[in-house]
């Protein structure tokens, strides 16, 4: 995708979007980024590309008054590629590795008395069953600018969704 002058490249393309059911909970999420130029390399004139993946690296399921939340550990693994404000114009890359962390709610309709861990047993099934699989992640939008010629401004919107143990259709709020 190219936006003013910058390609950038990770953007899933909406034929590849998931086709979500009720047990599919999802969530989206905003990594908000200030990048600098490390002090080894030379001040930037235009940035070219964008190349950016994220990742799943952990999750977790965990209880809550009202039902589950699962707990999503990330990262942006993103290089910047752009022309250096040098006379000669070298093309120059850095990469960054930025961390995220965000939840994706599950209300459960919680019968009178019951609590959260409760009602998993009596669906047979633990907080380590709850997920089958470890949740998805795809880039919907990346935004990127210049603010000087040592930092980057960078918006990412993630969408981020789970599969859910069946066990738990009949209990989805």
């Amino acid at each position: 995708m190219l936006r003013n002058f910058v390609d950038i490249i990770g953007i899933a393309d909406p034929s590849s979007f998931p086709t979500l059911l009720p047990t599919s909970p999802n969530t989206e999420y905003i990594v908000e980024e200030k990048l600098t130029i490390p002090q080894e390399k030379p001040d930037v004139e235009q940035i070219n590309t964008v190349l950016i993946e994220a990742k799943v690296t952990d999750s977790r399921v965990i209880p809550t008054p009202v039902g589950l939340k699962i707990v999503v550990d990330g990262e942006l693994k993103q290089k910047i590629i752009y022309t250096a404000n040098v006379p000669e114009q070298s093309v120059h890359s850095v990469l960054y590795i930025e961390p995220f962390c965000t939840f994706i709610e599950v209300p459960l309709n919680l019968p009178a008395g019951t609590n959260t861990l409760q009602l998993l047993q009596t669906l047979g099934i633990t907080l380590n069953d709850v997920l089958v699989g470890k949740p998805n992640v795809l880039i919907e939008d990346v935004t990127v600018s210049l603010l000087d010629a040592r930092t980057i401004e960078k918006c990412t919107v993630l969408f981020i969704w789970a599969t859910l143990n069946a066990a738990l259709s009949t209990v989805l709020a």
